[in-house]
């Protein structure tokens, strides 16, 4: 199969997910999306969570690259309240990354252990691990407790998300980009530190024992 088929099996596959549920995927439904017999999807793919994590490999590593070139092009994309922004924006303008957030977690975490695919499905928010990251990098101020952020900011973005798209979407997000840069940004010149910071941060959710 050449890479037009193969993309289009990962297109049926993702707008399933999208549109019914991680669930509700199986291979006969993939290949009636995509108009190809199952013989032709499990010739490519030997079963069903190689096709899913094939589908959530090429999805995530486009979501990482356009966070990155975001990051990268803003003079102050070290900052949290920058690479909050990016990274949330990016979440909830993909459909199928706002589905999986949504998602049986426990589940899809399962089949990206067994096939050596992505650790986990990363969090909604800024893990703890990564906060204290940017405190060490000298990103975030000294006096911010790290694991009350990260709850705070998993439990608001959550919530947005599950009412995404909506049309203050952009409200929400740039009220909480202003908190963040009053209260947690430190007052550097040089945002590099977390730029790199992040970048190392983003590669560790793409081997098999990253935790981020």
């Amino acid at each position: 199969m050449d890479e037009s088929g193969l993309d289009e099996l990962l297109d049926a596959a993702s707008h399933l997910v999208t549109e019914d549920g991680f669930d509700a995927v199986s291979i006969p439904r993939i290949a009636l999306q995509a108009a190809m017999s199952e013989d032709q999807v499990l010739a490519h793919f030997g079963s069903l969570e190689d096709l899913l994590v094939s589908m959530l490999n090429r999805e995530f590593m486009a979501l990482w690259r356009d966070i990155l070139d975001d990051i990268e092009r803003d003079p102050r994309g070290g900052l949290l309240s920058h690479i909050y922004r990016y990274t949330i924006s990016g979440v909830y303008e993909r459909p199928l990354v706002r589905a999986l957030y949504l998602a049986d977690r426990d589940g899809l975490n399962t089949i990206m252990r067994s096939t050596h695919g992505f650790a986990y499905v990363p969090e909604f928010g800024m893990r703890t691990s990564f906060i204290e990251q940017m405190k060490e990098a000298g990103m975030v101020r000294p006096h911010v407790d790290a694991a009350n952020l990260s709850a705070v900011l998993s439990a608001v973005s959550a919530g947005a998300a599950l009412t995404a798209p909506h049309s203050q979407l952009d409200l929400v997000n740039e009220g909480l980009f202003d908190l963040l840069s009053a209260s947690v940004d430190a007052d550097v010149d040089d945002t590099s530190p977390g730029k790199v910071t992040f970048v190392e941060y983003a590669m560790s959710l793409t081997t098999p024992d990253g935790r981020g």
